[in-house]
């Protein structure tokens, strides 16, 4: 669970994180890095997309100025995968809330800007 977000920072099961983080279950991918800053690609978070994820949460930042490459939804829908793009904070509150649902939920994060 995410315990807190704020920008530049997110505390997932106690642990504070300071750069980018990818989440799949209880895998935690610290140091997410994209090769454009503020725009994610879906080769870059095909890592935690598996077979059984039922819903992809991506934190835009705090503003919500990252953007999603044009081939992340249609790839999503093609796979049944719900698809959430949100500023950061409303991200951590709906990974929360498909958590508790008993869902299978892959998200990544980006905390500043």
């Amino acid at each position: 669970m995410i315990d807190s977000y704020s920008f530049g920072s997110i505390t997932v099961n106690g642990v504070t994180y300071r750069s980018d983080i990818k989440l799949l279950n209880d895998l935690i991918i610290p140091n997410w890095w994209r090769s454009t800053g503020h725009k994610v690609t879906l080769s870059e978070i095909s890592d935690i997309l598996t077979d059984d994820v039922e819903v992809c949460v991506i934190g835009q930042g705090a503003s919500g100025l990252m953007q999603l490459a044009a081939d992340i939804a249609p790839a999503l829908d093609e796979r049944d995968i719900l698809l959430v793009a949100q500023r950061s904070d409303l991200a951590a509150k709906t990974y929360n809330e498909h958590v508790r649902a008993g869902r299978c939920v892959a998200a990544a994060f980006h905390l500043t800007c």
